[in-house]
Protein backbone atom coordinates (compact mmCIF):
# COMPACT_ATOMS: atom_id res chain seq x y z
CA UNK A 1 0.00 0.00 0.00
CA UNK A 2 3.29 2.49 0.43
CA UNK A 3 4.88 1.62 -2.16
CA UNK A 4 1.72 2.55 -4.48
CA UNK A 5 0.65 5.29 -2.57
CA UNK A 6 4.48 6.63 -3.39
CA UNK A 7 4.20 5.92 -7.12
CA UNK A 8 1.11 7.49 -7.53
CA UNK A 9 2.16 10.73 -5.87
CA UNK A 10 5.69 11.02 -8.38
CA UNK A 11 3.19 9.70 -11.40
CA UNK A 12 1.05 12.83 -10.83
CA UNK A 13 4.64 14.99 -10.24
CA UNK A 14 4.85 15.45 -14.31
CA UNK A 15 4.17 18.87 -15.41
CA UNK A 16 0.68 19.00 -16.88
CA UNK A 17 -0.51 16.12 -15.25
CA UNK A 18 -3.46 16.61 -12.36
CA UNK A 19 -3.19 15.74 -8.92
CA UNK A 20 -6.99 14.39 -8.46
CA UNK A 21 -6.85 15.18 -4.58
CA UNK A 22 -5.23 18.32 -3.50
CA UNK A 23 -7.15 20.74 -4.31
CA UNK A 24 -10.29 19.46 -1.71
CA UNK A 25 -8.96 21.17 1.49
CA UNK A 26 -8.56 24.54 -0.21
CA UNK A 27 -12.79 24.11 -1.24
CA UNK A 28 -13.12 23.45 2.62
CA UNK A 29 -11.54 26.18 3.77
CA UNK A 30 -13.73 27.73 1.77
CA UNK A 31 -16.63 26.56 2.93
CA UNK A 32 -15.89 27.55 6.46
CA UNK A 33 -15.13 31.27 5.16
CA UNK A 34 -18.46 31.18 2.95
CA UNK A 35 -21.22 29.37 4.27
CA UNK A 36 -24.38 31.05 5.32
CA UNK A 37 -25.98 31.34 9.01
CA UNK A 38 -28.97 30.19 7.27
CA UNK A 39 -27.70 26.36 7.45
CA UNK A 40 -27.83 26.71 11.19
CA UNK A 41 -29.98 24.51 13.60
CA UNK A 42 -30.23 23.68 16.99
CA UNK A 43 -30.04 20.13 18.20
CA UNK A 44 -27.38 19.08 16.19
CA UNK A 45 -25.08 17.17 18.06
CA UNK A 46 -21.86 18.01 16.40
CA UNK A 47 -22.62 21.47 16.64
CA UNK A 48 -22.91 21.17 20.28
CA UNK A 49 -19.63 18.87 20.24
CA UNK A 50 -17.88 22.15 19.55
CA UNK A 51 -19.47 24.50 21.71
CA UNK A 52 -17.91 22.22 24.45
CA UNK A 53 -14.58 21.41 22.74
CA UNK A 54 -13.64 24.89 22.50
CA UNK A 55 -13.73 25.01 26.45
CA UNK A 56 -11.06 21.98 26.48
CA UNK A 57 -8.97 23.83 24.28
CA UNK A 58 -9.42 27.38 25.96
CA UNK A 59 -9.89 26.87 29.55
CA UNK A 60 -7.75 23.43 30.08
CA UNK A 61 -5.72 24.14 27.00
CA UNK A 62 -6.24 20.45 25.90
CA UNK A 63 -8.13 17.94 23.25
CA UNK A 64 -11.45 16.73 24.81
CA UNK A 65 -11.21 13.30 26.33
CA UNK A 66 -14.57 11.45 24.84
CA UNK A 67 -15.97 10.50 27.80
CA UNK A 68 -16.12 14.42 29.23
CA UNK A 69 -16.78 15.62 25.55
CA UNK A 70 -19.90 12.89 25.43
CA UNK A 71 -21.02 13.80 28.67
CA UNK A 72 -21.30 17.55 28.28
CA UNK A 73 -23.02 17.25 25.25
CA UNK A 74 -26.08 14.52 26.19
CA UNK A 75 -26.37 16.78 28.89
CA UNK A 76 -26.75 19.93 26.83
CA UNK A 77 -28.96 17.91 23.86
CA UNK A 78 -31.28 16.42 26.35
CA UNK A 79 -31.52 20.39 28.52
CA UNK A 80 -30.14 18.89 31.59
CA UNK A 81 -27.62 21.59 30.90
CA UNK A 82 -27.24 25.08 30.03
CA UNK A 83 -24.01 26.98 27.93
CA UNK A 84 -23.58 28.52 31.35
CA UNK A 85 -23.54 24.97 32.93
CA UNK A 86 -20.43 23.77 30.69
CA UNK A 87 -18.83 27.20 31.46
CA UNK A 88 -19.10 27.56 35.12
CA UNK A 89 -18.08 22.79 34.93
CA UNK A 90 -14.77 23.82 33.46
CA UNK A 91 -13.57 27.18 35.33
CA UNK A 92 -14.69 25.75 38.22
CA UNK A 93 -12.78 22.00 37.66
CA UNK A 94 -10.09 20.64 39.37
CA UNK A 95 -7.68 20.51 36.69
CA UNK A 96 -8.31 24.50 35.92
CA UNK A 97 -7.99 25.76 39.54
CA UNK A 98 -4.52 23.13 39.87
CA UNK A 99 -3.53 25.57 37.31
CA UNK A 100 -3.34 28.24 39.65
CA UNK A 101 -3.70 31.27 37.58
CA UNK A 102 -3.45 34.91 38.57
CA UNK A 103 -6.03 37.18 38.13
CA UNK A 104 -4.81 38.70 34.80
CA UNK A 105 -4.93 35.46 33.05
CA UNK A 106 -7.48 34.04 34.68
CA UNK A 107 -9.67 37.27 33.03
CA UNK A 108 -7.70 36.90 29.92
CA UNK A 109 -9.26 33.26 29.69
CA UNK A 110 -12.65 34.00 30.36
CA UNK A 111 -12.77 36.60 26.94
CA UNK A 112 -11.02 34.50 25.08
CA UNK A 113 -13.54 31.18 26.18
CA UNK A 114 -16.96 33.32 27.11
CA UNK A 115 -16.76 36.47 24.85
CA UNK A 116 -14.97 34.52 21.86
CA UNK A 117 -12.25 37.89 21.98
CA UNK A 118 -9.31 39.57 23.44
CA UNK A 119 -9.73 41.26 25.91
CA UNK A 120 -10.34 45.12 25.68
CA UNK A 121 -8.68 47.42 28.25
CA UNK A 122 -10.94 48.99 30.34
CA UNK A 123 -13.08 45.83 31.07
CA UNK A 124 -9.59 43.88 31.82
CA UNK A 125 -8.55 46.55 33.72
CA UNK A 126 -11.96 46.79 35.71
CA UNK A 127 -12.34 43.10 36.23
CA UNK A 128 -8.85 42.39 37.43
CA UNK A 129 -8.77 45.50 39.76
CA UNK A 130 -12.32 44.16 40.79
CA UNK A 131 -10.94 40.42 41.88
CA UNK A 132 -7.51 42.27 43.27
CA UNK A 133 -10.23 43.69 45.77
CA UNK A 134 -11.20 40.77 46.79
CA UNK A 135 -14.23 39.90 44.76
CA UNK A 136 -14.91 36.24 44.07
CA UNK A 137 -13.76 34.80 40.55
CA UNK A 138 -17.70 32.99 41.37
CA UNK A 139 -19.50 37.08 40.91
CA UNK A 140 -16.95 37.55 37.97
CA UNK A 141 -18.21 34.64 35.83
CA UNK A 142 -21.56 35.27 36.41
CA UNK A 143 -21.15 38.41 35.04
CA UNK A 144 -19.87 37.04 32.06
CA UNK A 145 -22.20 34.00 31.81
CA UNK A 146 -25.11 37.10 31.89
CA UNK A 147 -23.57 38.91 29.23
CA UNK A 148 -24.96 40.02 25.73
CA UNK A 149 -21.44 38.77 24.13
CA UNK A 150 -21.85 35.38 26.33
CA UNK A 151 -25.12 35.00 24.85
CA UNK A 152 -24.38 35.71 21.62
CA UNK A 153 -21.85 33.04 21.79
CA UNK A 154 -24.10 30.45 22.74
CA UNK A 155 -26.44 31.89 19.85
CA UNK A 156 -23.91 30.77 17.78
CA UNK A 157 -24.46 27.17 18.51
CA UNK A 158 -27.99 27.32 19.12
CA UNK A 159 -27.25 26.82 22.88
CA UNK A 160 -29.39 28.34 25.98
CA UNK A 161 -27.51 30.61 27.70
CA UNK A 162 -28.33 30.02 31.28
CA UNK A 163 -31.25 29.01 33.22
CA UNK A 164 -34.32 30.54 32.92
CA UNK A 165 -33.26 32.57 29.90
CA UNK A 166 -35.97 33.92 28.07
CA UNK A 167 -34.78 34.92 24.64
CA UNK A 168 -34.08 33.42 21.36
CA UNK A 169 -31.38 30.86 21.33
CA UNK A 170 -31.04 30.22 17.53
CA UNK A 171 -27.85 31.95 15.54
CA UNK A 172 -29.34 34.52 13.26
CA UNK A 173 -26.22 36.73 12.28
CA UNK A 174 -22.63 35.55 11.54
CA UNK A 175 -19.82 37.92 12.59
CA UNK A 176 -17.36 38.79 10.07
CA UNK A 177 -14.40 38.79 11.91
CA UNK A 178 -13.85 42.11 11.57
CA UNK A 179 -14.40 42.47 8.47
CA UNK A 180 -13.38 38.91 7.40
CA UNK A 181 -15.92 38.58 4.86
CA UNK A 182 -16.33 41.92 3.42
CA UNK A 183 -17.82 41.52 -0.25
CA UNK A 184 -20.84 43.13 -1.86
CA UNK A 185 -20.65 41.99 -4.90
CA UNK A 186 -24.14 40.21 -5.97
CA UNK A 187 -22.33 37.23 -9.11
CA UNK A 188 -19.59 36.69 -10.73
CA UNK A 189 -17.73 38.24 -13.62
CA UNK A 190 -18.10 35.14 -15.97
CA UNK A 191 -22.17 34.11 -15.20
CA UNK A 192 -21.92 30.56 -13.98
CA UNK A 193 -17.73 30.14 -13.56
CA UNK A 194 -16.02 31.49 -10.46
CA UNK A 195 -12.81 32.54 -10.79
CA UNK A 196 -10.62 33.69 -7.28
CA UNK A 197 -7.20 33.39 -5.94
CA UNK A 198 -5.82 32.47 -2.76
CA UNK A 199 -2.37 34.11 -0.73
CA UNK A 200 -0.37 32.67 1.37
CA UNK A 201 1.56 36.70 2.76
CA UNK A 202 5.06 36.47 3.67
CA UNK A 203 4.31 38.43 6.82
CA UNK A 204 3.93 37.82 10.48
CA UNK A 205 6.27 36.58 12.59
CA UNK A 206 7.43 40.15 13.60
CA UNK A 207 7.67 40.40 9.46
CA UNK A 208 5.85 43.42 8.30
CA UNK A 209 2.90 43.20 5.67
CA UNK A 210 0.44 42.07 8.40
CA UNK A 211 -1.94 40.65 5.24
CA UNK A 212 -2.09 44.30 3.93
CA UNK A 213 1.89 44.49 2.30
CA UNK A 214 3.26 41.50 2.59
CA UNK A 215 4.82 39.41 -0.56
CA UNK A 216 2.17 36.62 -1.43
CA UNK A 217 4.51 33.87 -1.71
CA UNK A 218 2.04 31.09 -1.69
CA UNK A 219 -0.48 31.72 -4.66
CA UNK A 220 -3.20 29.28 -5.99
CA UNK A 221 -5.73 30.11 -9.20
CA UNK A 222 -9.02 28.41 -8.74
CA UNK A 223 -11.55 28.09 -11.37
CA UNK A 224 -14.74 26.55 -10.40
CA UNK A 225 -17.48 25.84 -12.75
CA UNK A 226 -21.14 26.14 -11.14
CA UNK A 227 -23.02 23.85 -13.70
CA UNK A 228 -20.39 21.04 -14.20
CA UNK A 229 -19.57 20.82 -10.22
CA UNK A 230 -15.91 20.70 -11.23
CA UNK A 231 -12.90 22.91 -9.58
CA UNK A 232 -9.48 23.60 -11.08
CA UNK A 233 -6.45 24.88 -8.87
CA UNK A 234 -3.34 26.37 -10.61
CA UNK A 235 -0.50 26.99 -8.49
CA UNK A 236 1.93 30.42 -9.52
CA UNK A 237 4.81 29.85 -8.58
CA UNK A 238 5.97 33.20 -6.33
CA UNK A 239 8.76 34.39 -8.57
CA UNK A 240 6.96 34.27 -11.75
CA UNK A 241 8.47 36.58 -13.93
CA UNK A 242 6.05 39.27 -15.24
CA UNK A 243 4.09 42.64 -15.56
CA UNK A 244 2.85 44.38 -12.15
CA UNK A 245 0.51 46.93 -13.94
CA UNK A 246 1.18 50.36 -13.62
CA UNK A 247 5.06 49.58 -12.38
CA UNK A 248 6.66 49.63 -15.72
CA UNK A 249 9.84 47.27 -16.11
CA UNK A 250 8.73 43.66 -15.13
CA UNK A 251 9.68 41.61 -11.48
CA UNK A 252 8.20 38.98 -9.80
CA UNK A 253 4.33 38.17 -9.02
CA UNK A 254 4.83 37.71 -5.41
CA UNK A 255 5.75 41.62 -5.30
CA UNK A 256 2.40 43.00 -6.52
CA UNK A 257 0.60 42.69 -3.11
CA UNK A 258 3.90 44.29 -1.65
CA UNK A 259 3.64 47.24 -3.73
CA UNK A 260 -0.15 47.85 -3.41
CA UNK A 261 -2.11 45.44 -1.21
CA UNK A 262 -4.86 43.20 -2.71
CA UNK A 263 -6.01 45.44 -4.80
CA UNK A 264 -2.89 45.84 -7.27
CA UNK A 265 -2.20 42.26 -6.73
CA UNK A 266 -5.46 41.17 -7.72
CA UNK A 267 -4.94 43.06 -10.85
CA UNK A 268 -1.52 41.62 -11.57
CA UNK A 269 -3.10 37.88 -11.17
CA UNK A 270 -6.32 39.33 -13.78
CA UNK A 271 -3.47 39.84 -16.28
CA UNK A 272 -1.48 37.18 -15.47
CA UNK A 273 -4.28 34.71 -16.30
CA UNK A 274 -6.62 36.77 -18.93
CA UNK A 275 -9.10 35.80 -16.54
CA UNK A 276 -11.27 38.48 -13.96
CA UNK A 277 -10.64 37.28 -10.76
CA UNK A 278 -13.99 37.40 -8.29
CA UNK A 279 -12.36 37.58 -4.75
CA UNK A 280 -9.61 36.50 -2.74
CA UNK A 281 -8.78 34.37 0.72
CA UNK A 282 -5.43 35.27 2.12
CA UNK A 283 -3.56 33.97 5.55
CA UNK A 284 -0.20 34.90 6.85
CA UNK A 285 2.16 33.11 9.16
CA UNK A 286 0.26 34.42 11.93
CA UNK A 287 -2.52 33.41 10.40
CA UNK A 288 -1.33 30.10 9.78
CA UNK A 289 0.51 28.96 12.82
CA UNK A 290 -2.31 29.49 15.27
CA UNK A 291 -5.05 28.12 12.68
CA UNK A 292 -3.20 24.69 13.06
CA UNK A 293 -2.88 25.27 16.56
CA UNK A 294 -6.89 25.65 16.54
CA UNK A 295 -7.31 22.45 14.62
CA UNK A 296 -5.39 20.50 17.27
CA UNK A 297 -2.30 20.14 15.04
CA UNK A 298 -1.82 17.87 11.58
CA UNK A 299 -0.35 14.37 10.87
CA UNK A 300 1.53 14.26 8.06
CA UNK A 301 3.54 11.67 6.32
CA UNK A 302 6.64 13.11 4.75
CA UNK A 303 8.52 11.14 1.94
CA UNK A 304 12.16 12.36 1.87
CA UNK A 305 14.43 13.57 4.67
CA UNK A 306 14.39 17.28 5.55
CA UNK A 307 16.80 19.41 7.42
CA UNK A 308 16.58 23.09 6.21
CA UNK A 309 17.60 25.44 8.28
CA UNK A 310 16.12 28.20 6.42
CA UNK A 311 12.22 27.18 7.21
CA UNK A 312 13.25 25.25 11.03
CA UNK A 313 11.65 22.11 9.25
CA UNK A 314 14.00 18.96 10.87
CA UNK A 315 12.64 15.32 10.15
CA UNK A 316 12.96 12.56 8.97
CA UNK A 317 11.07 10.52 6.31
CA UNK A 318 7.73 9.08 7.95
CA UNK A 319 4.45 9.98 10.02
CA UNK A 320 4.73 12.79 11.88
CA UNK A 321 2.18 15.10 14.49
CA UNK A 322 3.20 18.42 14.13
CA UNK A 323 2.05 21.84 15.67
CA UNK A 324 1.61 25.45 14.36
CA UNK A 325 5.13 26.11 13.51
CA UNK A 326 6.34 22.66 12.72
CA UNK A 327 3.80 22.51 10.17
CA UNK A 328 4.36 26.27 9.16
CA UNK A 329 8.17 24.83 8.53
CA UNK A 330 7.74 22.46 6.69
CA UNK A 331 5.30 24.14 4.07
CA UNK A 332 8.21 26.92 3.90
CA UNK A 333 11.04 24.16 3.16
CA UNK A 334 12.79 24.20 0.07
CA UNK A 335 16.29 24.20 0.99
CA UNK A 336 17.99 19.80 -0.28
CA UNK A 337 14.52 18.95 -1.46
CA UNK A 338 14.77 16.32 -4.44
CA UNK A 339 11.21 15.09 -4.66
CA UNK A 340 7.88 17.19 -6.62
CA UNK A 341 10.49 18.43 -9.00
CA UNK A 342 12.53 20.02 -5.75
CA UNK A 343 13.19 23.48 -4.08
CA UNK A 344 10.19 26.11 -4.41
CA UNK A 345 8.28 23.35 -6.40
CA UNK A 346 8.42 20.53 -3.57
CA UNK A 347 7.39 23.34 -0.92
CA UNK A 348 4.32 23.56 -3.32
CA UNK A 349 3.44 20.09 -3.15
CA UNK A 350 4.20 19.44 0.32
CA UNK A 351 1.80 21.73 1.50
CA UNK A 352 -0.61 20.99 -0.68
CA UNK A 353 -0.03 17.42 0.79
CA UNK A 354 -0.23 18.98 4.58
CA UNK A 355 -3.39 20.66 3.56
CA UNK A 356 -5.05 17.37 2.41
CA UNK A 357 -4.03 15.73 5.48
CA UNK A 358 -5.92 18.75 7.44
CA UNK A 359 -9.06 18.25 5.67
CA UNK A 360 -9.00 14.70 6.13
CA UNK A 361 -8.55 14.87 10.10
CA UNK A 362 -10.19 18.08 10.48
CA UNK A 363 -13.41 17.81 7.89
CA UNK A 364 -15.95 15.93 10.21
CA UNK A 365 -15.37 19.09 12.97
CA UNK A 366 -17.27 21.30 10.77
CA UNK A 367 -21.31 20.75 9.09
CA UNK A 368 -24.49 22.51 8.38
CA UNK A 369 -25.36 23.04 12.10
CA UNK A 370 -21.88 24.31 13.84
CA UNK A 371 -20.79 26.41 10.42
CA UNK A 372 -22.16 30.00 12.64
CA UNK A 373 -19.20 29.04 15.74
CA UNK A 374 -16.48 28.04 13.57
CA UNK A 375 -16.60 30.50 10.95
CA UNK A 376 -15.93 32.83 13.96
CA UNK A 377 -13.51 30.65 15.08
CA UNK A 378 -11.33 31.01 11.32
CA UNK A 379 -12.22 34.57 10.97
CA UNK A 380 -9.55 35.13 13.47
CA UNK A 381 -7.05 33.11 10.77
CA UNK A 382 -8.46 33.98 7.08
CA UNK A 383 -9.54 37.24 5.62
CA UNK A 384 -11.88 36.92 1.95
CA UNK A 385 -13.67 39.95 0.18
CA UNK A 386 -16.27 37.47 -1.21
CA UNK A 387 -19.61 38.62 -0.18
CA UNK A 388 -22.19 36.19 1.43
CA UNK A 389 -24.61 36.62 -1.69
CA UNK A 390 -21.69 34.92 -3.33
CA UNK A 391 -20.82 32.50 -0.98
CA UNK A 392 -24.41 31.34 -1.03
CA UNK A 393 -24.39 30.55 -4.85
CA UNK A 394 -20.89 28.50 -4.27
CA UNK A 395 -21.91 26.66 -1.10
CA UNK A 396 -24.53 23.96 -2.80
CA UNK A 397 -21.52 22.80 -5.66
CA UNK A 398 -18.69 22.73 -2.96
CA UNK A 399 -20.87 20.71 -0.42
CA UNK A 400 -21.48 18.29 -3.42
CA UNK A 401 -17.91 17.78 -4.40
CA UNK A 402 -16.01 14.44 -4.59
CA UNK A 403 -11.82 14.22 -5.10
CA UNK A 404 -12.53 13.12 -8.59
CA UNK A 405 -14.49 16.84 -9.23
CA UNK A 406 -10.99 18.70 -8.28
CA UNK A 407 -7.63 19.10 -9.98
CA UNK A 408 -4.26 20.55 -9.98
CA UNK A 409 -2.88 21.66 -13.13
CA UNK A 410 0.25 23.47 -13.83
CA UNK A 411 1.19 25.79 -16.92
CA UNK A 412 4.75 24.72 -18.10
CA UNK A 413 7.86 27.26 -16.05
CA UNK A 414 11.15 27.22 -15.28
CA UNK A 415 14.55 28.73 -13.34
CA UNK A 416 15.08 31.48 -15.41
CA UNK A 417 17.25 34.46 -14.62
CA UNK A 418 16.08 38.21 -16.05
CA UNK A 419 19.15 40.06 -15.55
CA UNK A 420 20.10 39.91 -11.88
CA UNK A 421 16.89 38.60 -10.82
CA UNK A 422 16.53 34.78 -10.59
CA UNK A 423 13.36 34.04 -11.36
CA UNK A 424 10.48 31.72 -13.04
CA UNK A 425 10.20 32.07 -16.60
CA UNK A 426 7.62 30.86 -19.03
CA UNK A 427 6.60 31.05 -22.76
CA UNK A 428 3.82 33.34 -23.20
CA UNK A 429 2.03 32.02 -25.81
CA UNK A 430 1.66 28.71 -24.21
CA UNK A 431 0.32 30.23 -20.45
CA UNK A 432 -1.83 32.40 -22.17
CA UNK A 433 -3.25 29.06 -24.20
CA UNK A 434 -3.23 27.18 -20.81
CA UNK A 435 -5.42 29.49 -18.69
CA UNK A 436 -7.46 30.10 -21.52
CA UNK A 437 -8.23 26.29 -21.77
CA UNK A 438 -9.26 26.58 -17.70
CA UNK A 439 -11.59 29.37 -18.71
CA UNK A 440 -12.95 27.24 -21.14
CA UNK A 441 -14.02 24.59 -19.01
Amino acid sequence: MEKKFKEKIKTNLFLGKKLKFAGIFLSIVLIFILFTPSLISAGDNSQVQAFVSRFYQLCLNRQPDSAGLNSWVADLVTGKKTGSDVAKGFIFSKEFIDKNYDNATFVTILYRAFFDREPDSTGFNSWVERLNKGATRQSVVDGFVTSKEFIDLCAMYAIVPYPGYKGSFSASVVSAGGGMISGSASGFSSGNKVNFIIWGDDSGMGRPGGRVSGRTDMNIFVHLNLDTKKAILVPIPRDTWTNIPGKGSKTKINGAHAMGGNALAEATFEQFTGIPIDFYVITDFDGFIPLINYLGGVTVRVEENIADGFSGCYLNAGTHTLNGEQALALCRARKGRSLYGGGAYARETQAAMLLIDLLMQKKSLVNSGNLAGFLNGLSQFVWSNISLEQASRILPVLLSMNYGDVSIQKFKSWPQTFGKASAVGYNEAEKNAFFANIAAQ
